[in-house]
């Protein structure tokens, strides 16, 4: 089984190949502007004609277009290709990979944060908090971005696949025309 972890979550594109749960290629793109130049290629240099069974989405929360893009191309491939996609949160690819409870990842303005019990399962809603806050009282979180992709696919072996038309990126922080409505209505 050939399964492709997308993986755009913030400022890199990371596309992973696996083949029956164990890693055989992987292409990155680190901190370049204009990611939709790069996806494509990268995708298709990792995959090389290779016929894919199944594609993991890293579905957010994080950058606003780098979430979009990569959950628009992993349900364009699924749909076209017509096979399961399995969604996983940059939160619970946190978790899994560094065997973490509490895991925040940065955003240059904030943190996301995420908690989970031994199973990894979300114990909390996540939630977006700005950095002075985080440094003052989130000292226990763990903040390194690993993908152990070997892992992440074990966790999700038992997970139900999902329809791609219903993929959907996860936001958590407001944007900045939520904000603004929000100061408007005191």
């Amino acid at each position: 089984m050939n399964t492709l972890l997308i993986d755009t979550h913030f400022l890199d594109i990371i596309i992973i190949l696996l083949k029956d749960g164990k890693v055989v290629d992987k292409g990155e793109v680190i901190n370049k502007k204009n990611n939709s130049e790069y996806i494509m290629p990268t995708i298709i240099k990792v995959i090389d004609g290779i016929k894919l069974d199944e594609i993991i989405i890293v579905n957010g929360p994080g950058s606003f277009t780098g979430v979009r893009l990569g959950v628009t191309i992993a349900k364009s491939l699924a749909y076209l290709l017509n096979i399961p996609i399995k969604t996983i949160t940059t939160l619970e690819v946190m978790a899994i990979s560094n065997k973490s409870y509490k895991v925040a990842f940065s955003d240059n303005n904030g943190y996301y944060l995420g908690e989970f019990n031994s199973n990894f399962d979300k114990r909390k809603e996540y939630k977006y908090i700005d950095n002075k806050e985080f440094i003052n009282n989130y000292n226990e979180y763990d903040t390194n971005y690993n993908i152990n992709a070997e892992e992440i696919y074990k966790f999700l072996i038992n997970r139900e696949s999902t329809n791609p038309h219903i993929v959907n990126p996860i936001y958590v922080k407001k944007i900045g025309v939520e904000n603004d409505k929000k100061s408007d209505n005191k």
